[in-house]
């Protein structure tokens, strides 16, 4: 018994000796806010454009892909997940602010556009271009990339093909999903598998061509989507007192629980070190974002601005931020039981912004959430995936077993979680839920 009791105890010095390690990084001496991709300047958006053209001219930027696709095997399916790609997407924001000390990953908040895809600004030519040509290996003609030669694994065009009918994209989850997922994701490993299974894997899907190989990172796209997977997560971070630092499951071809002392697949780092926003390496935080001084402790200082906006890193008080009160209104407005099931903060009365997946309210294009007795009238979609109900929410789709096979997923496990959402979905529109988006 005492043996057992001092490995308790050694077990626990050492658990307390890494958290507290990762608490007492260096606090970053300036801050980057990256902004949603609608929010950034003309000015902004040249720079990046001109920032990532440099880089791809250098190869520096291929490099990414080198590292997704060696750690491939090790960095999805599992708790690394997050730590890993919010280190693989830091580590290009630094190198290209060697070039321009103002660059930026933006963030594509994906889930506003669920309806139709592929209209969003992002497929746009000013943008990231829009579909392969499948005359011509599929090469995207327009964009951000159109014309250059990726070189890894074998020299080749950036391909596209996205994954709808008549150069279409599917429809994939909807903000309404991801407030729910923030909501009722109560463990740090389920949260990550409900995160990876379906809106990250949707995106995926719908670029097509590059964006579904272990290369992914070929595709700016990929940057895109990963800052704004690792939004959600430091929204989640923030939602709850213990959700901070925690971290926990099984990583895949690994053995034993993942801990914070873990090193990062493919990068010196411990884990510990990738928990916290503002802190070492990670200079950055996002503009919809309130870390909250309750779940954080001294991680706030009015004093830390950032370098690419005035706004001091302690958010909490800015008149920006939505409570969740006005618009979410609709939501509000659910059955009892539909709210405990899949909406519990509302039940609880938690007002705690990052529970609630509402960046497009900065941008003032979004109208008050609204629940009607009845069911809504069908009307077809002017354009896009399909004909369909526009106000009732599209169901999500299982990925391709391909898909899933690739990144050595359990299927049961996939099916379970996009099942879990296709039941939301189905209780918003038999409630007669509309969404603004």
């Amino acid at each position: 018994m005492k043996g057992l009791y001092k490995l308790f105890s050694i077990a626990f010095i050492a658990s307390s000796s890494i958290l507290t390690s990762a608490q007492n990084l260096p606090r970053c001496a300036r801050i980057t806010v990256r902004k949603e991709i609608r929010n950034t300047s003309p000015a902004e958006w040249a720079m990046i454009k001109s920032v990532l053209t440099q880089m791809h001219r250098d190869g520096e930027y291929s490099k990414f892909a080198k590292i997704h696709t060696e750690q491939f095997a090790y960095v999805h399916g599992g708790p690394i997940f997050m730590p890993f790609h919010r280190r693989l997407t830091v580590d290009l924001e630094n190198v290209g602010k060697r070039y321009n000390p103002d660059f930026f990953i933006p963030y594509w908040d994906a889930a506003r556009d669920f309806r139709d895809p592929v209209s969003s600004i992002v497929y746009t030519p000013n943008y990231l271009g829009g579909n392969g040509d499948p005359n011509n290996n599929n090469c995207i003609t327009n964009g951000l990339q159109s014309g250059w030669t990726m070189p890894y694994q074998q020299p080749h065009c950036l391909a596209r093909i996205f994954n709808g009918p008549n150069g279409s994209i599917k429809s994939w989850y909807s903000p309404e999903t991801m407030t729910s997922l923030l909501q009722t994701s109560l463990a740090f490993d389920k949260f990550r598998s409900n995160v990876e299974f379906t809106l990250h894997g949707a995106v995926h899907l719908g670029f097509g061509g590059d964006m579904t190989q272990m290369w992914s990172p070929n595709d700016f796209g990929f940057f895109l989507h990963h800052s704004n997977i690792d939004r959600l997560w430091w929204k989640w971070q923030n939602g709850a007192s213990g959700n901070l630092m925690q971290y926990g499951g099984q990583n895949p071809k690994k053995t034993g629980n993942a801990q914070l002392s873990d090193i990062i697949d493919g990068y010196p780092e411990k884990i510990g070190d990738m928990m916290r926003l503002g802190y070492g390496n990670l200079c950055y935080t996002y503009d919809d974002s309130t870390a909250v001084r309750s779940t954080t402790s001294s991680q706030q200082d009015s004093s830390v601005v950032s370098s690419n906006s005035t706004r001091a890193l302690n958010t909490a008080n800015s008149s920006d931020n939505d409570d969740g009160k006005t618009f979410n209104a609709g939501l509000r407005t659910l059955s009892v039981s539909t709210l405990n099931r899949f909406f519990p903060a509302f039940s609880k009365g938690n007002d705690n912004p990052n529970l609630f997946e509402t960046s497009g309210l900065k941008l003032g294009k979004i109208t008050k959430f609204t629940t009607e007795s009845r069911k809504p009238e069908r009307r077809a979609r002017k354009r896009g995936y399909g004909q369909c109900d526009y106000r009732r929410l599209p169901l999500p789709e299982i990925p391709p077993d391909h898909f899933i096979r690739m990144h050595n997923y359990s299927r049961t496990e996939v099916v379970t979680t996009v099942n879990q959402f296709r039941a939301l979905v189905v209780a918003l529109n038999n409630e007669g839920y509309q969404s603004p988006y």
